[in-house]
C-alpha cells in the first residue's frame, strides 16, 4: 500500500492514499444510499445539515443528531473490507456524507464522542475534489489536503488535539461523497 505520511509526532498519525480504491463508486453510492438532510443544534440554534448524510452501524448519536442501529448494504462493506485488509482496524460503522455542490460544507469538529474508538478514522472520497482542513488546538498548526476521487486518508489518534473540516468553495463545484468508517465501542 503506498502512502504519503502528511504528518506523524510518533503518536498521531495522518497517513493518505490518493489511488487507494481501484475505481470510483460515486454514482453506485448516490443512487443507493438513503440520503438525508437533518436538523443539527448547533450553539442552541437549530439549522438544516449543510450536507446530506446517512448512518450504517451501531446506534450513533452526535450534536442533536440520533441514528438508530442500521446494517450496512453489501457496496460499503466492500468498501469497508477493503480498508480493513490494509489497516487491519474491526471498523464497524460508516457516516457517509454527500456533498451535492461547493455549498455543502462541514465546519470544524473533532470525532471525539465518547463511543468512538479514536485510534483510527478512515475516510474514503468518491467523486469531486475537495479541500480538507486540519488545525490543532493546542499549536494552532495547519494542514490542508486536496481530497481525490479514490482516495483514503487515515487519522490516526488525530481526534483529541486536532479538528477538521470541509469548507464551502467556489470553484470546487464537483459532486463528493465521503465515507467516513469507525468503530464504535
Amino acid at each position: 500500500m503506498n502512502g504519503i505520511t502528511i504528518y506523524s509526532n510518533g503518536i498521531e498519525q495522518l497517513l493518505f492514499y490518493p489511488n487507494f480504491f481501484a475505481s470510483s463508486i460515486f454514482e453506485q453510492l448516490q443512487s443507493e444510499l438513503p440520503w438525508q438532510q437533518n436538523d443539527i443544534r448547533v450553539f442552541g440554534t437549530t439549522h438544516k445539515e449543510p450536507r446530506l448524510t446517512c448512518w450504517f452501524g451501531p446506534a450513533y448519536r452526535y450534536s442533536s443528531i440520533q441514528w438508530p442501529e442500521k446494517t450496512m448494504p453489501a457496496t460499503l462493506i466492500r468498501v469497508q473490507d477493503e480498508i480493513k485488509q490494509a489497516t487491519d482496524f474491526p471498523f464497524n460503522a460508516v457516516l457517509a456524507n454527500y456533498y451535492r455542490d461547493g455549498n455543502d460544507s462541514m465546519g470544524w469538529h473533532s470525532d471525539n464522542e465518547p463511543e468512538i474508538d479514536s485510534v483510527l478514522i478512515a475516510s474514503a472520497t468518491f467523486g469531486g475534489k475537495r479541500m480538507f482542513k486540519l488545525r490543532n488546538r493546542l499549536t494552532g498548526q495547519k494542514i490542508d489536503i486536496e481530497l481525490l476521487d479514490s482516495s483514503l486518508l487515515l487519522m490516526c489518534n488525530m481526534q483529541n488535539h486536532w479538528q477538521h473540516a470541509i469548507p464551502k468553495s467556489k470553484t470546487r463545484n464537483a459532486p463528493r461523497i465521503n465515507l467516513t468508517f469507525r468503530r464504535i465501542i
